[in-house]
């Protein structure tokens, strides 16, 4: 999958929030975030997702990250607190686009698209109705849905 356009650029967009809290250890030697640690704030966030918009996954059912991008876009500092937003972009036959946008104070500091598969038997395999369906309620709202 060819990863599309740019996900939400504003928070509202997203429909499941994360606020995380900046640590001091999540600066590098410049006194920003560092790009690494923001990796994992993506993660945290992904997580987070999947805690509150799966309500069961069905347990032959595996997702499987295929493709992860950032976008930088701003520099992040500490101490304060950052909030992700996470959702869907776009749905395929068996892989699924997950957008994220990470703010600070309002702004628009970066972006990550991951493309994430459905496996079953070590295999892509069609994403089930029910997931689908649970997908489709959390996709990421364009200016025409905002």
């Amino acid at each position: 999958m060819r990863i599309p356009a740019s996900p939400g650029t504003h928070l509202s967009a997203y429909p499941i929030h994360t606020t995380i809290t900046t640590r001091v250890s999540d600066m590098d030697g410049y006194g920003h975030l560092n790009a690494i640690r923001l990796g994992q704030f993506y993660e945290e966030a992904r997580a987070n997702f999947y805690m509150q918009a799966f309500d069961k996954q069905q347990r032959d059912t595996r997702i499987l990250v295929a493709e992860l991008t950032f976008q930088y876009l701003g520099e992040g500092f500490w101490p304060g607190a950052i909030e992700m937003g996470t959702g869907i972009a776009q749905i395929n036959s068996s892989s699924f686009l997950m957008g994220q946008g990470l703010f600070q104070n309002g702004e628009l500091l970066g972006m990550c698209k991951t493309v994430l598969v459905c496996t079953r038997d070590g295999k892509a395999c069609p994403i089930p109705d029910e997931m689908r369906s649970m997908l489709a309620r959390q996709s990421i709202k364009t200016t025409e849905t905002a």
